[in-house]
């Protein structure tokens, strides 16, 4: 009798326990989806509050750590996205998107070499994913490697993005035909057609540092990434500040001009907007958000958008480069106001440049 009791008790416990962690599950569960949301809504400080509490009980819950990033990465908390980025590679491995991640952490602190190593890695497991191509072409372009930053340039334009159109015609003076098509030199006609060479390998080591690099756990990654030009690529030796044009530039209307009409207004009397970068500044707003805010500071808050051909708002990204206001609740709510503008219909299937919040302090 006494050892039917004390069975039964043990099973009343097991199913205790499981009922209070199945409640725990849900618990989390329901915080990870509000976070996910205000990840979504562009309330990047909340966001951040949400995972942490979900990190705090998981953290290899779902993609909590990486969305954390995310969203620091958002306000310009670069430091945190690297720790978030790091963990997630120690919790999970090596994976696209923690690779990627960390490589946009490392370009935000001027390692340029650890990001272009970590983006590497990111491409290699995911190859068709463009937006982690030009990534690592904005990171060759900042480190003066100009050619190999054409090089990606000029792929993602290929695959039919038009941000990377833009920056392959104004940067490195070529056009994409289509994506199987020829691509014609336009600004250089001295320079080699990069795409029309066979490529050569240039080993790329990913190895462990957890200030440099993807791999915390003493493995080595070493890839090759393909490079192509005819001449010799030396970093810097082969990559001009400036290719002169022989000929006058080709104007594609299919692509915007790298017009920099500043369209300034004033919200009210705390707050003034400028709107400028490839032809932004002369497109017409059809809607500006309600915009309040209420800061100590005199300063700006830049964000880096691209508006597509319908006049949404498709990016949105913090400059903390134009910015001399840091403030987290600043910076989240500037970058959710951005999404909200609404431009007239356009021509161009994306124009990409910068609204600046130029906040007068009470």
């Amino acid at each position: 009798m006494k050892n039917r009791i004390v069975v039964a008790l043990m099973i009343n416990m097991s199913l205790f326990s499981s009922l209070i962690g199945q409640a725990l599950d849900e618990e989390t569960g329901f915080i990870y989806v509000k976070a996910e949301y205000l990840l979504e809504t562009g309330r990047y400080d909340e966001a951040v509050t949400n995972y942490n509490l979900v990190i705090t009980k998981n953290p290899g819950y779902k993609n909590a750590l990486i969305h954390r990033g995310k969203a620091k990465y958002a306000l310009g908390a670069y430091k945190g996205t690297q720790k978030d980025a790091i963990q997630s590679i120690e919790l999970k491995g090596i994976q696209p998107d923690n690779a990627a991640l960390l490589g946009r952490a490392f370009a935000a602190m001027g390692e340029s070499e650890a990001a272009i190593n970590s983006i590497t890695a990111a491409i290699l497991l995911d190859h068709k994913n463009m937006e982690y191509l030009i990534w690592r072409a904005q990171m060759y372009e900042t480190s003066g490697q100009r050619l190999k930053a054409c090089v990606d340039y000029e792929t993602a334009a290929k695959s039919g993005n038009s941000e990377a159109q833009v920056k392959a015609k104004n940067y490195c003076g070529i056009t994409t035909v289509s994506n199987n098509q020829e691509t014609t030199t336009i600004n250089n006609p001295n320079t080699t057609n990069e795409s029309s060479n066979p490529p050569t390998s240039d080993n790329t080591t990913v190895q462990n540092d957890t200030n440099s690099t993807t791999n915390p756990q003493n493995t080595e990654v070493t890839t090759t990434v393909p490079v192509t030009d005819s001449t010799s690529v030396s970093d810097g030796a082969t990559s001009p500040n400036h290719i002169p044009d022989s000929e006058p530039p080709i104007q594609d209307e299919n692509l915007p001009k790298n017009d920099d009409t500043v369209n300034a207004f004033v919200v009210d009397d705390d707050l003034n907007i400028q709107i400028s970068g490839q032809e932004l500044g002369l497109r017409k707003i059809k809607e500006v958000p309600s915009i309040l805010i209420l800061s100590d500071e005199n300063g700006k808050v830049c964000i880096n958008i691209c508006v597509n051909k319908e006049g949404q708002v498709i990016k949105a990204e913090f400059n903390p480069t134009m910015s001399t206001i840091v403030q987290k609740s600043l910076v989240s709510l500037a970058l959710r106001k951005a999404k909200e503008f609404e431009f007239a219909t356009g021509k161009y299937e994306s124009q990409c440049g910068i609204i600046i919040f130029e906040v007068k302090g009470s």
